[in-house]
């Protein structure tokens, strides 16, 4: 991102876009649902940075027995207060903070709070990551800002990957997820 970059000189966010109401049924009924969301010039610093970073390769194979996930990917998952990412990360609360306080009955079983970070790195024609659940960690939601690449990316009734349904991933997208604790579940 440029340098001496605030939330105040840029602005990361189309909120039109996001029509929470929309969002938490799609959550509720698919479990998963995307929305343009990044601003153009946003997205471009934001991968600019991201392309500066080093990523650790992460085990391509992790689980045991009927849980093994298969997995292609490079991450990095500590980032200072001070980077666009983490700039981002209060941004993006703040503005779902403010959206939900509209919402009743309030949809998660506890404040939202992102209590994790990581940025991914898919080289091309790599496999990505199989059917899995995300780990206990990561509650009421789950968002995924899509920087750029072509992947596909889907929700699945279960880890064999029944009923996959596609999600649009392209870049500029946040791709929501439901995690335990939405609408009490």
């Amino acid at each position: 991102m440029t340098e001496g970059f605030t939330e105040a000189t840029l602005t990361p966010f189309i909120c039109d876009n996001l029509e929470l109401p929309s969002i938490l049924e799609d959550l509720a009924t698919v479990g998963a649902t995307s929305v343009k969301l990044l601003t153009e010039e946003f997205r471009l610093d934001l991968r600019k940075t991201a392309v500066g970073y080093s990523y650790q390769p992460q085990q391509e194979v992790v689980g045991r027995s009927n849980r093994l996930v298969y997995q292609q990917v490079s991450s990095l998952d500590y980032f200072s207060e001070e980077t666009p990412f983490s700039q981002l990360r209060r941004a993006f609360q703040a503005l779902l903070e403010q959206r939900l306080a509209e919402v009743v009955p309030y949809p998660f079983a506890t404040s939202l709070h992102f209590n994790a970070m990581v940025l991914q790195k898919y080289e091309k024609g790599a496999l990505g990551i199989t059917p899995h659940l995300d780990g206990k960690r990561y509650i009421n939601l789950v968002c995924i800002f899509v920087l750029e690449g072509e992947g596909k990316f889907y929700v699945c009734d279960n880890r064999a990957g029944d009923n996959p349904r596609e999600i649009d991933a392209t870049p500029g997208k946040v791709v929501f997820m439901r995690a335990p604790g939405f609408r009490g579940k």
